[in-house]
């Protein structure tokens, strides 16, 4: 690959996205700039994704463009998102004109083999391993193609990442989990259009068309929620979030897809929310998911991620041993997968 298709991309990235970005490269490569890093971890494929990769390489029926949407789409029903993570990161208000929060290295990002291990036995992930997973594989099914590469990119302060995709024809970020909303990992389990493919240029056209012909005949929403909404929504607020609360239990997605739909269907009615965490019990290891709390009308409902339930209740009633405010003030141990 042309580092001239690396640095041309870095220029793409910053006069199209907002704030300050830097590219990933897989270990033992010689470009050095200051918005390079490479990655301190070998980029590997799990066994299931190797497999898939390795059988799209014989499939001669299918673009290059349309193997890499089908990766995306097994990455997407495959995994769910590891949202313990973010009850580790860190508030730092040593500006407090700037509030930050930093993510640890330890989580996901700088790892041992024990860390590998421990992550096979089960599916939840963060978004430094989908990107590492996700760059790994378009490279190895780019076959020597040298007119395209994968990378990843992420904002400076470690808060996310994403894959870069970038060459002679095209360039655009793709984003599985971003957790401003409602992440393609849930969208897709729901048989939803893809959302988090950002074309930055296509000059060809092939890998819009990629994406138009995955999301053809695919609804941008559920068609039980947009029944909820005209025979519930004006009616009861909180009658229609029950409502929608029901139509997710029944597709059976995970905690954090649960959240974070319920979170945009809340937001929606310009409630504010108040993050909540609460302890998974019974697990092999501490893990917690977070959960939402917000006022209306007066009284007070949380939004229980691991139950799947919407409750009215009394904040002062709720288990101190379970649920957990604001752990980014203290700092917590963890060292599993």
């Amino acid at each position: 690959m042309s580092d001239k298709y690396i640095k041309d991309f870095y220029n793409e990235i910053c006069n199209n996205l907002e704030g300050n970005y830097k590219i990933i490269l897989e270990p033992k490569r010689n470009l050095k700039e200051d918005w390079i890093e490479y990655d301190q971890v070998k980029w590997d494929l799990e066994e299931e994704l190797q497999t898939l990769v390795n059988k799209l390489l014989q499939n001669k029926t299918l673009t290059f463009e349309e193997k890499i949407i089908e990766v995306y789409k097994f990455i997407c029903l495959k995994y769910i998102y590891d949202d313990n993570v973010l009850f580790f990161f860190r508030r730092d208000i040593s500006d407090i004109e700037n509030v930050k929060y930093i993510a640890v290295d330890w989580y996901g990002r700088i790892v041992d083999e024990t860390w590998k291990e421990n992550r096979k036995k089960h599916n939840r992930r963060i978004c430094y391993e989908f990107a590492r997973y996700y760059a790994k594989a378009i490279n190895e099914l780019l076959d020597g193609n040298e007119d395209l590469e994968a990378c990843m990119v992420g904002d400076k302060e470690n808060t996310h990442y994403v894959v870069g995709l970038t060459g002679k024809e095209y360039s655009a970020i793709l984003d599985l989990d971003d957790f401003n909303k409602i992440k393609d990992l849930t969208r897709l389990k729901l048989g939803l259009t893809i959302n988090g493919i950002r074309i930055l240029r296509d000059e060809t056209g092939k890998l819009q068309s990629a994406v138009d012909n995955f999301n053809k005949d695919k609804l941008n929403d559920l068609l039980e929620v947009e029944k909820a909404k005209k025979d519930f929504k004006e009616k009861n607020v909180i009658e229609y979030f029950s409502k929608i609360v029901e139509i997710l239990r029944s597709y059976n997605i995970d905690s954090q897809g649960f959240m974070e739909y319920m979170r945009s269907i809340i937001e929606a009615e310009g409630i504010e929310i108040e993050k909540i965490w609460k302890e998974v019990k019974g697990g092999p290891e501490k893990r917690y998911v977070r959960c939402l709390i917000f006022e209306f009308e007066g009284n007070t409902y949380l939004l229980d991620s691991v139950e799947q339930t919407l409750s009215k209740i009394n904040k002062e009633d709720l288990d101190k041993n379970l649920f957990i405010f604001n752990p980014e003030e203290n700092e917590y141990p963890y060292y599993g997968g």
